[in-house]
């Protein structure tokens, strides 16, 4: 009925083509033109056509069901590698309101620890750009006006109700070399360099170090003896915080040359640096990635690395909105499921010597291929096949809202893992949420110039 009256509001001209909803209704037209010619156009549209395509998923028509799914999905893997546009328009408000107006733009919650800090609860600020700044630069902004800092490595704080990016009173924000892509911030971290002799008998094989390189054979004239370099960059690949980020495929330095036009690159052994660590939401880690990139030293190096470029192939991932959500009241055998993903809560359980509440579950998605199952079998052999850990799409609430922490005790290749609850201030679990995830593979490229060398 909806589709039809929406069809004909477009024949008088009461309904633009380029109404969302209008075009979502098409996606179940009888002519295949019009049904592809409608998903091009969402698919253009980007987010302002989520709203429409996920009001139709449960409808009657499988036509529009499954092309609505795969067009979230494709929208949001695409907003996943751009950056988060923010509007800085506050003049002379309260530091509070102004980080609060920064949260609501980027949908990044973001809030002062310690909460209670008189000197911030009074400060105004003045914070104003003639244009929208990506989130990092937008965040720099924040930070300078306020006189914050913040970690990259922080992105949640235990006994919060959500997950909060927490921002610190005092200088200091990270500033030394930056390269900003999209929604990433490459940080060059630092440049480390050692040279040693290396003592061995004769015969036997020099040790040896994934990043320590020959840099000459052994001396002829010192028999026993070999000098070895070790000459890096250290990387650190920082998301923004909605995301988690994991490596999917090797770091690549393309151009490395210091003041003297000497390359620093090389070849052989330029392409076999992995890093296995993912981020993921919560209380350990952040969303970014530790890396070395191994680098040749001249014999007679100059001053400077004049250029540092790279490309990293990562992985991208985020929560989709709505969890399946599981009441733990008198759940125990009991199985919930939604269009993503099927939650059996097997056995929940206290353990009287120790005071702490295991949840057995298990968890089984309700799609066997294509979108993320497909862009996960294509990660490289030797990358890691989990994007992101159980912590990042489960959570476990108290009445109260309160996140409860947890570690999984037993967690193998299969569908089932047990929780064990490690609560401090919170109350009793009652609720259990889980998040499916939206992914999209894309590369971050960086670079770097006039960085002094060691």
């Amino acid at each position: 009925m909806i589709g039809a009256y929406l069809a004909f509001a477009v024949l008088v001209g009461q309904v633009p083509a380029s109404d969302p909803m209008v075009l979502v209704t098409q996606l179940g037209s009888a002519r295949y033109a019009q049904r592809e010619a409608a998903a091009a156009a969402l698919e253009r549209m980007g987010r302002p056509a989520l709203a429409a395509l996920q009001s139709v998923r449960d409808v009657r028509d499988p036509e529009i069901r499954s092309r609505a799914s795969t067009l979230i999905t494709k929208i949001e893997g695409a907003l996943l590698t751009k950056p988060t546009m923010v509007v800085l328009d506050f003049h002379d408000q309260p530091l509070a309101e102004v980080i609060r107006g920064f949260s609501d733009q980027s949908g990044i919650k973001m809030a002062i620890y310690p909460e209670q800090t008189p000197a911030l609860q009074q400060k105004r600020i003045t914070l104003q750009e003639s244009a929208p700044l990506p989130f990092w630069k937008a965040l720099d902004r924040l930070c300078d006006a306020g006189q914050l800092q913040y970690n990259f490595g922080m992105h949640g704080m235990p006994n919060a109700r959500e997950l909060v990016f927490p921002l610190f009173a005092g200088a200091g924000r990270p500033a030394g070399p930056m390269s900003d892509y999209g929604p990433f911030r490459v940080n060059l971290v630092g440049l480390h360099y050692q040279r040693h002799v290396q003592f061995f008998p004769n015969g036997q094989p020099v040790p040896s170090n994934r990043l320590v390189l020959p840099n000459n054979p052994a001396d002829p004239k010192r028999p026993g003896y070999t000098l070895n370099e070790e000459f890096y960059a250290e990387l650190q690949v920082a998301a923004e915080p909605r995301l988690s980020v994991s490596q999917n495929g090797p770091l690549k330095l393309t151009e490395a040359v210091d003041d003297r036009g000497q390359s620093l690159l090389i070849p052989e052994t330029n392409a076999q640096t992995l890093q296995r660590h993912s981020a993921y939401f919560g209380l350990s880690a952040g969303p970014n990635l530790h890396l070395q990139a191994p680098l040749r030293r001249p014999e007679q190096p100059g001053q400077e690395i004049k250029r540092l470029r790279g490309v990293l192939p990562v992985v991208v991932a985020t929560r989709k909105g709505n969890p399946l959500v599981v009441p733990l009241s008198g759940s125990s055998g009991k199985s919930f499921r939604n269009e993503e993903a099927t939650v059996e809560i097997q056995e929940i359980r206290l353990n009287p010597n120790t005071n702490q509440t295991s949840i057995q579950i298990a968890v089984r998605t309700n799609r066997s291929s294509g979108g993320d199952a497909d862009l996960l079998a294509a990660m490289p052999t030797a990358m890691p096949r989990r994007t992101e850990t159980s912590q990042q799409q489960i959570e476990v609430l108290d009445s109260q809202g309160k996140l409860i922490p947890w570690y999984p005790t037993n967690d193998g290749e299969g569908t089932r893992m047990t929780l064990t609850l490690t609560p401090h201030e919170q109350g009793a679990a009652t609720e259990l949420r889980y998040y499916s995830m939206v992914r999209a593979a894309t590369e971050v490229n960086f670079e770097f110039t006039d960085v002094p060398l060691p």
